[in-house]
């Protein structure tokens, strides 16, 4: 019951205490007076906030709940302040850049913009270390491989079929012309020192690859397209563009006496 009536910085005290640390009501009110005893005395300036800085070592999850906690001690900041104190303090350029793309109105937007971003770093990094596929085996018997088929099949499996839309224009034309429509992209998983810098993706507002490349701009490009949003950009085949279907049923040529 006692928990349920803490909000704020008590609760985040609350949530903090160690396990088995309260063994009755009476340890639960002495650790609650001796904590808000010495908190009556820190109550911050709202400019304490850009003194807020990630540490060296610190991960930038461990940096988030530690902001979260030490602004409750603040009065008098507006959102905008503490936003801005947030990107003051933190040390990943990437993720500077990420937050600067767009303009956040909430402490909490700012929030699921981070972990966002986070969680993509999490994937790309777990992508990296998948394992290399095991070592060729000869098989029982004595019997060697072919390798010529063996390339042969996989050039044969490496070549795909376009499986996009044919468009009247470039993706970079159509994301200019809509931009409203289209949802933001997931982050890169490329890491940035792979990147090439010379090229730049409008739609990631990032280095890396081109804008008319970007396979994310792409495929939403075609789910839009399926959804009847951007019709107007299918390419309409003309009769002289398709095939043309061969008799199969030729009459053979007369043969002379």
């Amino acid at each position: 019951m006692f928990n349920s009536t803490l909000i704020g910085n008590a609760r985040v005290w609350f949530d903090k205490l160690p396990r088995e640390s309260i063994d009755s009501y009476e340890d639960l009110r002495t650790a609650f007076k001796e904590n808000y005893l010495q908190q009556t005395k820190h109550i911050k300036d709202p400019v304490e906030i850009y003194h807020i800085k990630q540490r060296d070592g610190e991960s930038m999850e461990d940096f988030m709940e530690r902001y979260k906690a030490e602004i409750l001690d603040v009065e008098g900041a507006p959102e905008c302040m503490k936003i801005s104190g947030f990107m003051h303090g933190i040390t990943h350029p990437e993720l500077i850049k990420r937050l600067y793309e767009k303009i956040l109105r909430s402490m909490d937007e700012m929030y699921r913009v981070t972990t966002f971003f986070l969680q993509g770093e999490v994937a790309a990094f777990s992508h990296s270390r998948k394992k290399a596929p095991a070592p060729w085996k000869q098989p029982e018997g004595g019997n060697k491989p072919n390798f010529k088929q063996g390339f042969k099949n996989k050039q044969r499996s490496d070549r795909k079929p376009d499986r996009f839309s044919l468009l009247t224009k470039t993706p970079k034309e159509i994301f200019a012309l809509e931009k409203g429509k289209f949802k933001a992209p997931p982050p890169m998983v490329t890491p940035a020192k792979k990147r090439d810098p010379n090229k730049y993706c409008e739609f990631h507002a990032d280095t890396g690859h081109n804008t008319d490349e970007c396979m994310q701009l792409r495929k939403q490009i075609d789910e839009m397209i399926k959804s009847g949003k951007l019709s107007q950009f299918i390419k309409e085949l003309k009769q002289s563009d398709k095939p043309k279907a061969q008799n199969k049923w030729k009459r053979p040529e007369k043969i002379s006496p």
